[in-house]
Protein backbone atom coordinates (compact mmCIF):
# COMPACT_ATOMS: atom_id res chain seq x y z
CA UNK A 1 0.00 0.00 0.00
CA UNK A 2 1.21 3.51 -0.89
CA UNK A 3 0.13 6.49 1.21
CA UNK A 4 1.01 10.14 0.66
CA UNK A 5 1.12 12.37 3.77
CA UNK A 6 1.08 16.17 3.49
CA UNK A 7 2.52 17.89 6.57
CA UNK A 8 3.53 21.55 6.49
CA UNK A 9 4.39 22.19 10.15
CA UNK A 10 6.49 20.60 12.88
CA UNK A 11 3.59 19.71 15.16
CA UNK A 12 1.82 17.64 12.51
CA UNK A 13 5.10 16.02 11.56
CA UNK A 14 5.72 14.98 15.17
CA UNK A 15 2.26 13.41 15.42
CA UNK A 16 2.64 11.53 12.14
CA UNK A 17 6.09 10.30 13.15
CA UNK A 18 4.93 8.78 16.43
CA UNK A 19 1.70 7.33 15.02
CA UNK A 20 3.07 5.92 11.76
CA UNK A 21 6.45 4.57 12.76
CA UNK A 22 5.19 0.99 13.10
CA UNK A 23 3.07 0.86 9.92
CA UNK A 24 5.42 -1.69 8.34
CA UNK A 25 3.04 -2.73 5.56
CA UNK A 26 2.70 0.82 4.19
CA UNK A 27 5.04 2.69 1.83
CA UNK A 28 4.87 6.32 2.85
CA UNK A 29 5.55 9.30 0.61
CA UNK A 30 5.18 12.92 1.61
CA UNK A 31 6.38 16.36 2.51
CA UNK A 32 9.03 15.43 5.04
CA UNK A 33 11.56 16.44 7.64
CA UNK A 34 14.43 14.50 9.18
CA UNK A 35 12.12 12.59 11.57
CA UNK A 36 9.79 11.32 8.87
CA UNK A 37 12.72 10.42 6.64
CA UNK A 38 14.24 8.41 9.52
CA UNK A 39 11.23 6.04 9.44
CA UNK A 40 11.36 5.56 5.70
CA UNK A 41 9.18 8.33 4.26
CA UNK A 42 10.06 9.06 0.62
CA UNK A 43 10.40 12.81 0.22
CA UNK A 44 8.55 14.78 -2.44
CA UNK A 45 9.27 18.12 -0.74
CA UNK A 46 10.71 19.46 2.50
CA UNK A 47 8.67 20.91 5.33
CA UNK A 48 11.12 23.75 5.90
CA UNK A 49 10.53 24.97 2.33
CA UNK A 50 6.92 25.79 3.22
CA UNK A 51 6.78 26.65 6.91
CA UNK A 52 5.84 30.32 7.34
CA UNK A 53 3.24 32.33 9.23
CA UNK A 54 1.14 35.11 7.77
CA UNK A 55 0.02 36.41 4.40
CA UNK A 56 2.89 38.84 3.88
CA UNK A 57 5.51 36.27 4.90
CA UNK A 58 4.11 33.65 2.50
CA UNK A 59 4.55 35.67 -0.71
CA UNK A 60 8.16 34.57 -1.44
CA UNK A 61 7.08 30.92 -1.12
CA UNK A 62 4.48 31.02 -3.90
CA UNK A 63 6.67 29.58 -6.72
CA UNK A 64 7.78 26.70 -4.44
CA UNK A 65 4.19 25.96 -3.47
CA UNK A 66 2.98 25.86 -7.08
CA UNK A 67 5.74 23.44 -8.13
CA UNK A 68 5.07 21.18 -5.16
CA UNK A 69 1.31 21.11 -5.75
CA UNK A 70 1.88 20.02 -9.34
CA UNK A 71 4.30 17.31 -8.24
CA UNK A 72 1.88 15.87 -5.68
CA UNK A 73 -1.05 16.07 -8.08
CA UNK A 74 0.82 13.81 -10.50
CA UNK A 75 1.52 11.31 -7.72
CA UNK A 76 -1.97 11.27 -6.19
CA UNK A 77 -3.41 8.73 -8.63
CA UNK A 78 -0.63 6.26 -7.78
CA UNK A 79 -1.45 6.37 -4.07
CA UNK A 80 -3.93 4.16 -2.24
CA UNK A 81 -4.67 7.00 0.17
CA UNK A 82 -3.71 10.62 0.87
CA UNK A 83 -3.53 12.06 4.39
CA UNK A 84 -3.70 15.85 4.74
CA UNK A 85 -2.64 17.37 8.06
CA UNK A 86 -3.93 20.81 9.07
CA UNK A 87 -2.17 23.60 7.01
CA UNK A 88 -5.27 24.84 5.13
CA UNK A 89 -3.44 27.37 2.94
CA UNK A 90 -1.60 24.50 1.28
CA UNK A 91 -3.70 21.42 1.94
CA UNK A 92 -7.06 22.81 0.83
CA UNK A 93 -5.53 23.75 -2.52
CA UNK A 94 -4.17 20.22 -2.70
CA UNK A 95 -7.50 18.70 -1.65
CA UNK A 96 -9.32 20.35 -4.55
CA UNK A 97 -6.65 19.37 -7.07
CA UNK A 98 -6.46 15.69 -6.13
CA UNK A 99 -10.08 14.89 -5.28
CA UNK A 100 -10.81 13.30 -8.67
CA UNK A 101 -7.51 11.39 -8.69
CA UNK A 102 -7.18 10.14 -5.11
CA UNK A 103 -8.79 6.85 -4.09
CA UNK A 104 -9.19 7.83 -0.43
CA UNK A 105 -8.58 11.14 1.36
CA UNK A 106 -8.19 11.46 5.12
CA UNK A 107 -8.02 14.89 6.70
CA UNK A 108 -6.16 14.46 10.00
CA UNK A 109 -6.20 17.52 12.28
CA UNK A 110 -8.78 20.05 11.19
CA UNK A 111 -7.64 23.57 10.37
CA UNK A 112 -8.98 26.15 12.82
CA UNK A 113 -12.05 26.77 10.70
CA UNK A 114 -14.04 27.58 13.85
CA UNK A 115 -11.77 30.62 14.34
CA UNK A 116 -11.83 32.07 10.85
CA UNK A 117 -12.71 31.19 7.26
CA UNK A 118 -15.54 28.89 8.31
CA UNK A 119 -16.35 28.21 4.66
CA UNK A 120 -13.34 25.89 4.64
CA UNK A 121 -15.30 23.49 6.86
CA UNK A 122 -17.83 23.06 4.07
CA UNK A 123 -15.06 22.22 1.60
CA UNK A 124 -13.45 19.66 3.92
CA UNK A 125 -16.80 18.08 4.72
CA UNK A 126 -17.62 17.71 1.03
CA UNK A 127 -14.27 16.52 -0.34
CA UNK A 128 -12.59 14.48 2.44
CA UNK A 129 -13.66 10.87 2.91
CA UNK A 130 -12.66 10.86 6.59
CA UNK A 131 -12.02 13.65 9.08
CA UNK A 132 -10.09 12.94 12.29
CA UNK A 133 -10.00 15.85 14.75
CA UNK A 134 -7.92 16.34 17.90
CA UNK A 135 -10.03 18.97 19.67
CA UNK A 136 -13.28 17.71 21.24
CA UNK A 137 -15.52 20.67 20.31
CA UNK A 138 -14.75 20.15 16.62
CA UNK A 139 -17.08 17.11 16.49
CA UNK A 140 -20.15 19.25 17.16
CA UNK A 141 -18.86 22.01 14.92
CA UNK A 142 -18.66 19.75 11.85
CA UNK A 143 -22.16 18.39 12.41
CA UNK A 144 -23.37 21.74 11.03
CA UNK A 145 -21.97 20.61 7.70
CA UNK A 146 -23.25 17.04 7.87
CA UNK A 147 -19.80 15.60 8.57
CA UNK A 148 -19.20 12.95 11.22
CA UNK A 149 -15.79 13.96 12.54
CA UNK A 150 -13.87 11.36 14.54
CA UNK A 151 -12.36 12.31 17.92
CA UNK A 152 -10.46 9.72 19.95
CA UNK A 153 -8.21 12.08 21.93
CA UNK A 154 -5.38 14.56 21.52
CA UNK A 155 -1.92 13.03 20.95
CA UNK A 156 -0.24 15.57 23.20
CA UNK A 157 -1.85 14.04 26.29
CA UNK A 158 0.50 11.09 25.73
CA UNK A 159 3.42 12.94 24.15
CA UNK A 160 3.87 16.02 26.34
CA UNK A 161 5.99 14.37 29.03
CA UNK A 162 9.66 14.63 30.04
CA UNK A 163 11.93 11.74 29.12
CA UNK A 164 14.71 12.67 31.57
CA UNK A 165 14.52 12.99 35.38
CA UNK A 166 14.48 16.46 36.93
CA UNK A 167 17.86 16.00 38.62
CA UNK A 168 19.59 15.17 35.33
CA UNK A 169 18.05 18.10 33.44
CA UNK A 170 18.94 20.61 36.14
CA UNK A 171 22.48 19.27 36.36
CA UNK A 172 22.85 19.88 32.61
CA UNK A 173 21.72 23.48 32.81
CA UNK A 174 23.20 24.09 36.28
CA UNK A 175 20.15 26.02 37.54
CA UNK A 176 17.55 24.87 40.07
CA UNK A 177 14.92 27.44 39.07
CA UNK A 178 14.46 28.98 35.65
CA UNK A 179 11.97 30.33 33.11
CA UNK A 180 11.40 28.56 29.81
CA UNK A 181 11.01 30.75 26.71
CA UNK A 182 9.37 29.23 23.63
CA UNK A 183 9.62 31.74 20.76
CA UNK A 184 8.01 29.60 18.03
CA UNK A 185 8.92 26.77 15.68
CA UNK A 186 9.16 28.72 12.39
CA UNK A 187 11.90 31.06 11.20
CA UNK A 188 9.34 33.82 10.64
CA UNK A 189 8.29 33.51 14.30
CA UNK A 190 11.88 33.64 15.52
CA UNK A 191 12.48 36.83 13.53
CA UNK A 192 9.26 38.44 14.78
CA UNK A 193 9.74 37.45 18.42
CA UNK A 194 13.45 37.44 19.30
CA UNK A 195 14.03 41.16 19.92
CA UNK A 196 10.60 41.53 21.55
CA UNK A 197 11.35 38.66 23.94
CA UNK A 198 14.77 40.01 24.78
CA UNK A 199 13.25 43.27 26.01
CA UNK A 200 10.53 41.51 27.97
CA UNK A 201 12.84 38.95 29.53
CA UNK A 202 15.42 41.58 30.53
CA UNK A 203 12.70 43.37 32.53
CA UNK A 204 11.44 40.10 34.01
CA UNK A 205 14.96 39.12 35.06
CA UNK A 206 15.44 42.44 36.84
CA UNK A 207 12.31 41.70 38.88
CA UNK A 208 12.71 37.93 39.49
CA UNK A 209 16.45 37.15 39.04
CA UNK A 210 15.37 33.94 37.33
CA UNK A 211 17.61 32.73 34.46
CA UNK A 212 16.00 31.34 31.31
CA UNK A 213 16.36 28.48 28.84
CA UNK A 214 15.22 28.37 25.22
CA UNK A 215 14.64 24.96 23.61
CA UNK A 216 14.75 25.33 19.83
CA UNK A 217 16.05 23.88 16.56
CA UNK A 218 19.72 23.92 15.61
CA UNK A 219 19.06 26.25 12.67
CA UNK A 220 17.75 28.92 15.08
CA UNK A 221 20.49 28.61 17.70
CA UNK A 222 22.85 31.33 16.46
CA UNK A 223 20.11 33.94 16.06
CA UNK A 224 18.81 33.35 19.59
CA UNK A 225 22.24 33.14 21.24
CA UNK A 226 23.23 36.42 19.62
CA UNK A 227 20.01 38.10 20.71
CA UNK A 228 20.35 37.04 24.39
CA UNK A 229 24.17 36.95 24.61
CA UNK A 230 24.56 39.32 27.58
CA UNK A 231 21.67 37.89 29.62
CA UNK A 232 21.48 34.69 31.75
CA UNK A 233 19.83 32.73 28.93
CA UNK A 234 20.93 29.38 27.49
CA UNK A 235 19.79 27.96 24.18
CA UNK A 236 19.39 24.19 23.85
CA UNK A 237 18.70 21.92 20.88
CA UNK A 238 18.45 18.17 20.36
CA UNK A 239 22.26 18.14 20.03
CA UNK A 240 22.48 19.10 23.73
CA UNK A 241 19.81 16.83 25.19
CA UNK A 242 16.93 14.68 23.96
CA UNK A 243 13.49 16.23 23.59
CA UNK A 244 14.70 19.67 24.75
CA UNK A 245 11.23 21.24 24.55
CA UNK A 246 9.65 18.71 26.94
CA UNK A 247 12.62 18.05 29.21
CA UNK A 248 13.42 21.72 29.76
CA UNK A 249 9.81 22.89 29.93
CA UNK A 250 8.63 20.21 32.37
CA UNK A 251 10.83 21.46 35.21
CA UNK A 252 10.57 25.19 34.53
CA UNK A 253 9.02 27.45 37.16
CA UNK A 254 7.17 29.59 34.58
CA UNK A 255 6.95 30.00 30.83
CA UNK A 256 6.69 32.58 28.05
CA UNK A 257 5.29 30.89 24.95
CA UNK A 258 4.30 31.81 21.42
CA UNK A 259 0.71 30.92 20.57
CA UNK A 260 0.35 27.48 19.04
CA UNK A 261 0.92 23.87 19.97
CA UNK A 262 3.71 24.75 22.42
CA UNK A 263 1.19 26.61 24.59
CA UNK A 264 -0.95 23.50 24.94
CA UNK A 265 2.18 21.46 25.68
CA UNK A 266 3.08 23.74 28.60
CA UNK A 267 -0.40 23.31 30.02
CA UNK A 268 -0.19 19.51 29.77
CA UNK A 269 3.23 19.66 31.43
CA UNK A 270 1.66 21.70 34.25
CA UNK A 271 3.80 24.82 33.78
CA UNK A 272 2.17 28.23 34.47
CA UNK A 273 2.69 30.57 31.54
CA UNK A 274 1.74 33.61 29.47
CA UNK A 275 1.07 33.30 25.74
CA UNK A 276 2.13 35.98 23.25
CA UNK A 277 2.20 36.50 19.50
CA UNK A 278 3.40 39.03 16.95
CA UNK A 279 3.16 39.09 13.16
CA UNK A 280 3.71 41.57 10.38
CA UNK A 281 1.32 44.53 11.00
CA UNK A 282 -0.39 43.98 7.63
CA UNK A 283 -1.05 40.33 8.48
CA UNK A 284 -2.38 41.33 11.90
CA UNK A 285 -4.76 43.98 10.54
CA UNK A 286 -6.25 41.53 8.05
CA UNK A 287 -6.43 38.69 10.56
CA UNK A 288 -8.06 40.79 13.25
CA UNK A 289 -11.02 41.47 10.96
CA UNK A 290 -11.48 37.78 10.13
CA UNK A 291 -10.90 35.92 13.39
CA UNK A 292 -14.11 34.92 15.18
CA UNK A 293 -12.80 33.64 18.52
CA UNK A 294 -11.81 35.82 21.45
CA UNK A 295 -8.87 33.68 22.60
CA UNK A 296 -5.69 32.50 20.90
CA UNK A 297 -4.40 30.13 23.60
CA UNK A 298 -5.57 26.58 22.89
CA UNK A 299 -5.97 25.97 26.62
CA UNK A 300 -8.45 28.83 26.87
CA UNK A 301 -10.35 27.72 23.77
CA UNK A 302 -10.70 24.11 24.90
CA UNK A 303 -11.75 25.01 28.46
CA UNK A 304 -13.92 27.92 27.25
CA UNK A 305 -12.47 30.25 29.87
CA UNK A 306 -9.63 32.79 29.99
CA UNK A 307 -7.15 31.08 32.29
CA UNK A 308 -3.94 31.79 30.37
CA UNK A 309 -3.02 35.49 29.93
CA UNK A 310 -2.77 36.45 26.26
CA UNK A 311 -0.59 39.25 24.90
CA UNK A 312 -1.18 39.64 21.17
CA UNK A 313 0.50 42.35 19.06
CA UNK A 314 0.99 44.43 22.19
CA UNK A 315 4.11 46.16 23.60
CA UNK A 316 6.67 44.06 25.44
CA UNK A 317 5.81 45.95 28.64
CA UNK A 318 2.35 44.33 28.54
CA UNK A 319 3.96 40.90 28.38
CA UNK A 320 6.03 41.70 31.47
CA UNK A 321 2.95 42.91 33.34
CA UNK A 322 0.93 39.83 32.41
CA UNK A 323 3.78 37.57 33.52
CA UNK A 324 4.15 39.27 36.88
CA UNK A 325 0.40 39.04 37.53
CA UNK A 326 -0.20 35.38 36.61
CA UNK A 327 -2.60 33.39 38.80
CA UNK A 328 -0.49 30.27 39.19
CA UNK A 329 -2.94 28.27 41.26
CA UNK A 330 -5.87 28.92 38.93
CA UNK A 331 -3.76 27.77 36.00
CA UNK A 332 -2.72 24.56 37.73
CA UNK A 333 -6.33 23.69 38.56
CA UNK A 334 -7.27 24.32 34.93
CA UNK A 335 -4.51 22.00 33.69
CA UNK A 336 -6.19 19.05 35.42
CA UNK A 337 -9.52 19.78 33.73
CA UNK A 338 -7.76 20.15 30.40
CA UNK A 339 -6.38 16.59 30.39
CA UNK A 340 -9.84 15.16 30.92
CA UNK A 341 -11.35 17.33 28.19
CA UNK A 342 -8.73 16.10 25.72
CA UNK A 343 -9.63 12.44 26.16
CA UNK A 344 -7.11 11.29 28.76
CA UNK A 345 -4.24 8.84 28.34
CA UNK A 346 -3.95 6.39 25.44
CA UNK A 347 -4.72 8.80 22.62
CA UNK A 348 -1.75 7.74 20.46
CA UNK A 349 -2.78 4.10 20.47
CA UNK A 350 -6.38 5.03 19.70
CA UNK A 351 -5.28 7.26 16.80
CA UNK A 352 -2.97 4.54 15.47
CA UNK A 353 -5.79 1.99 15.62
CA UNK A 354 -8.23 4.32 13.88
CA UNK A 355 -5.83 5.14 11.04
CA UNK A 356 -4.92 1.47 10.64
CA UNK A 357 -8.61 0.64 10.45
CA UNK A 358 -9.22 3.29 7.75
CA UNK A 359 -6.10 2.47 5.72
CA UNK A 360 -5.85 -1.28 6.08
CA UNK A 361 -9.30 -2.33 7.26
CA UNK A 362 -7.88 -3.80 10.47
Amino acid sequence: MKVFVSVVDRSSSNYIYIIMKDFNSVEFWGITDENLESIGFKSVGRLDELSVVGLWEAIPKIPTVIKLLRRIEKLAGEMDAVILCDAPAFNLLLLKRIREKAKKIIYFISPQVWAWKEERAKLISKLADYLIVILPFEVEFYKRYGKEAIFVGHPLVDLAKPTLPEEKVKSLIDWDEYIVILPGSRWSEIKNHARYLRRAYQAIYEKTKLPAVIPTFESFRRKLEDMFEDLPVRVFTALDLEQPNYNLSAYAKFGLVASGTAELELSLLGVPHVVFYRVNPITYCIGKRLVKVKNIALTNLILEESVIPEVVQRPWQDLVEAFMNMDFEAQKRAFLRLRERLGGEGSIERLRAKLREILLGS
